[in-house]
């Protein structure tokens, strides 16, 4: 995939909702076009089908989710409240995207390179919570316990449940969910 200029770039979320409203095997690169106002074939230019704007999209959202994340971790506070921050920023990322986050995990082998999202997704998110649930239990607001594992469990957890609420309810409030996952998440993961 060639480098994709802002204008594109920006646009191109919007293609989301053409693969949402048609399914991904039945909406066409036309379609797509029309729908962010570039002509076909300079999707073409930039793009070798769909499955490159949707493992474009993949890596626009896990940029995202790496910024925000980034931004959580170094805000003050315990362990604790950091690794709050950083949940509520995935919230944000998947409410500000709900058709892009509906897409792409409806979707996601389409993508390819899973070795490269699995990369990306530990870059973006897993690093940054093992580093906070190791700060937590040196700190003493969490308790210790595998930060691999449970990096992994706080991402599936909190993508599963944002997910669940833009598919049932069209739209996620990152506060009422992350109140409702913090009862589970963070209180379990407090210092008994």
């Amino acid at each position: 995939m060639k480098q994709v200029p802002q204008a594109i770039a920006a646009k191109l979320a919007l293609a989301a909702p053409v693969f949402a409203e048609h399914g991904f095997e039945a909406a066409k690169i036309d379609d797509v076009a029309r729908a962010i106002d570039v002509p076909r074939a300079t999707l073409y230019y930039y793009f070798s089908g769909k499955e490159d704007i949707l493992a474009f999209l993949l890596q626009a959202m896990l940029a995202e989710v790496a910024t925000q994340v980034q931004l959580a971790v170094r805000t003050e506070g315990s362990g604790r409240e950091r690794l709050r921050a950083v949940l509520r920023a995935q919230l944000e990322v998947l409410g500000g995207n709900p058709d892009t986050a509906q897409l792409l995990v409806t979707n996601i082998g389409r993508a390819g390179r899973l070795t490269e999202i699995a990369a990306a997704v530990d870059s973006a998110f897993h690093a940054p919570v093992r580093d906070t649930l190791a700060e937590g239990s040196k700190d003493g607001s969490l308790r210790e316990v595998d930060v691999e594992r449970t990096a992994s469990a706080l991402f599936g957890a909190v993508l599963l449940v944002g997910l669940r609420e833009i598919l049932l309810h069209g739209s996620l409030s990152p506060d009422e969910v992350l109140a409702d996952v913090e009862v589970v998440v963070m209180d379990g993961l407090a210092t008994p």
